[in-house]
């Protein structure tokens, strides 16, 4: 199975983008993919507002885990994580051109006609484990 595929699969278990994305970055940042999942629950399409996606959320949260400052005053490790995230925010948006999910999908989801149209085109089990997919490779490799 690949990746997209299992990712899919976990769609339909249940999981969410952000959930995809961050447990399968969270062994390269010292957690267990188990505690990946947890963290990023209340991330995923968007956080239902129509906001940054999932996927992407998933991306950042990884970065800030390796790259963020924790002492106070540190600006140098805080501009490190900065850059790394727009690293990220660069090389998504070249390709998807967007980061929303609305931007992303042409669809809002939270609203029930284009959740249904979404149902219909399945996008959430061929349309965004692509996007997780990309998000995960771009975001090892700025890890």
């Amino acid at each position: 199975m690949t990746m997209e595929e299992d990712i899919a699969k976990g769609f339909s278990e249940g999981f969410d983008c952000s959930m995809a994305v961050f447990s399968r970055l969270a062994p390269k940042i010292g957690m267990t993919e188990e505690e990946g999942k947890r963290l990023a629950a209340c991330f995923g399409v968007g956080m239902m507002q129509g906001t940054i996606c999932g996927a992407v959320s998933g991306a950042f949260m990884a970065i800030g885990a390796k790259y963020g400052n924790v002492e106070p005053g540190d600006m140098a490790r805080k501009g490190l994580c900065l850059q790394k995230r727009q690293e990220f925010i660069d090389s998504f948006v070249k390709e998807f051109g967007s980061l929303t999910c609305p931007g992303l999908l042409g669809l809002d989801l939270r609203l029930e006609e284009d959740m249904a149209k979404a149902q219909e085109r399945k996008v959430l089990t061929d349309v965004c484990p692509k996007y997780c997919v990309r998000a995960i490779e771009i975001t090892k490799d700025i890890l």
